[in-house]
C-alpha cells in the first residue's frame, strides 16, 4: 500500500462538469450498493438458491465479490478518461471537504491493492495464472482487508450522508436529471419523491395568508 495517498482534487472542474461527473458517481455507487448487497447475503446464505443449482453461495459470493472489487477500484482511478469519485464531491459539497478528504485518503490507502485486482483479475483478466493469484492473495492479508473494510464503510456512509444533503446543495439536479434521461432510474428514486412532496404539498398557510393583503 502507498505511504503517502493522493489527497485533494485532482481535477479542476466547472459547477456543470462537476454535475454531470456526480451524476454518474451517483449511478456507480448504485452498482456498488448492489453488488455489496449480493456479496453479503450470498455469504450469509440469505439468498436461496434454486434446486439444483451448479453453483454454491460461495462460488457466487465470489463471484459477485469479484465484480465488486471492480466496480470499487474505479473509485480512484486516474485515467484521463475515467471520473475520479471524490473530484465532484470536493466542488459540490465544499461545506463536507474535510469529511470527504478523509474517506479519500482510505480509499486511496487501498488504491493499489485494488488497482491490481482489477487490472488482473476483475476487469482485464491478465494471461498470467501467477498475476491472478498474486492480485487475489493481496486482498487477504489482514491489514489489506481491515482498510478494505472500513474505506468500504466509510464512503458507503458518506455517500448516504451527501445523498441526504444533495437537493441542498445542488439544486439543479433535478433538471439536469431529466437533461440526461436518467430521473427515473432507481438510483435517483429520492429526488423523485422529493419533488412529488414540493409539488403536492399546500402552498402558504390558510391562518397566516390573507389575499386581501396579498
Amino acid at each position: 500500500m502507498s505511504l503517502t495517498p493522493f489527497f485533494g482534487q485532482r481535477t479542476q472542474l466547472s459547477r456543470e462538469e462537476a454535475i454531470e461527473h456526480y451524476i454518474l458517481l451517483r449511478l456507480r455507487f448504485e452498482d456498488i450498493k448492489r453488488l455489496g448487497f449480493l456479496v453479503q447475503n450470498f455469504h450469509a446464505r440469505a439468498i436461496q438458491l434454486p434446486n439444483g443449482s451448479p453453483f454454491t453461495h460461495a462460488d457466487l459470493k465470489d463471484t459477485a465479490r469479484t465484480a465488486f472489487f471492480g466496480w470499487f477500484a474505479t473509485l480512484t482511478d486516474k485515467d484521463g478518461r475515467a471520473i475520479y469519485a471524490f473530484d465532484p464531491l470536493f466542488v459540490l459539497f465544499p461545506d463536507d471537504r474535510y469529511q470527504i478528504g478523509l474517506v479519500q485518503i482510505e480509499c486511496e490507502a487501498c488504491h493499489g491493492v485494488l488497482h491490481q485486482f482489477r487490472n488482473n483479475v476483475a476487469f482485464h483478466g491478465r494471461a498470467e495464472v501467477a498475476a491472478q493469484i498474486k492480485a487475489r492473495q493481496a486482498l487477504r492479508g489482514d491489514d489489506t482487508f481491515l482498510d478494505l473494510e472500513s474505506a468500504r464503510q466509510d464512503f458507503h456512509r458518506l455517500m448516504a450522508e451527501l445523498i441526504e444533503e444533495e437537493l441542498n446543495a445542488i439544486p439543479e439536479l433535478p433538471a439536469k436529471l431529466a437533461e440526461f434521461g436518467v430521473c427515473r432510474h432507481p438510483a435517483f428514486a429520492n429526488v423523485a419523491s422529493a419533488m412529488r412532496a414540493v409539488s403536492s404539498a399546500p402552498q402558504g398557510s390558510a391562518f397566516l395568508s390573507c389575499e386581501v393583503l396579498d
